[in-house]
């Protein structure tokens, strides 16, 4: 048996808690995403800032209900639908990060579980775009809204999903392919 040398040992050892940090920040992004207040209209907060109940109301509302006013309707409808989809890309993308967060700290991962931490960074870094988007057509409709900081939370775990996952390319383990033939086909 080779033993690795002091050396070797060390490098492997920082390696880890780098990798630990970044797998650290993504999740906490992620969950800090999710919880601190998101894109909301003013005068009605009946369903929460927070992720879940922003995605509740913007499903409800309709944008020729009564309660918002004198507003642009075009505007408004697709102030509406753009601020949703970042919702619901986050959603996903959240739900994708919880299952694959943990391959930022990983010394060798499969190539599917790399594909799934891109998926999630890049779906979380568009949901911030497409939320400010739409709180920006919101405001433009006539309708008092209020952009939370979740948003940003948001860009900064998909901006490191990405970087981590485009990081971890390095690190891909196929020794499966080459130790067991039968399984090719």
């Amino acid at each position: 048996m080779i033993l690795p040398t002091e050396e070797a040992r060390l490098r492997r050892r920082r390696g880890y808690q780098r990798r630990g940090v970044v797998a650290g920040i993504a999740a906490v992004s992620m969950v800090l995403s999710a919880v601190l207040p998101h894109v909301g209209i003013q005068a009605f907060d009946a369903y929460g800032r927070g992720l879940i109940g922003a995605t509740r109301f913007f499903v409800a509302a309709q944008p020729d209900a009564e309660g918002f006013g004198a507003v642009h309707r075009g505007r408004l409808a697709f102030g509406l639908d753009i601020t949703y989809l970042g919702l619901a890309a986050q959603q996903i993308g959240l739900l994708a990060g919880l299952g694959s967060f943990w391959s930022l700290a990983a010394a060798t991962l499969g190539r599917w579980v790399r594909r799934l931490a891109l998926l999630s960074g890049w779906l979380l870094a568009a949901s911030a775009v497409l939320v400010v988007t739409g709180y920006n057509q919101l405001e433009a409709a006539g309708v008092p809204s209020r952009l939370g900081v979740a948003w940003v939370f948001a860009l900064v775990a998909g901006v490191v999903m990405v970087l981590g996952a485009l990081e971890a390319r390095k690190r891909l383990d196929s020794t499966w392919y080459w130790t067991k033939p039968d399984l090719n086909g």
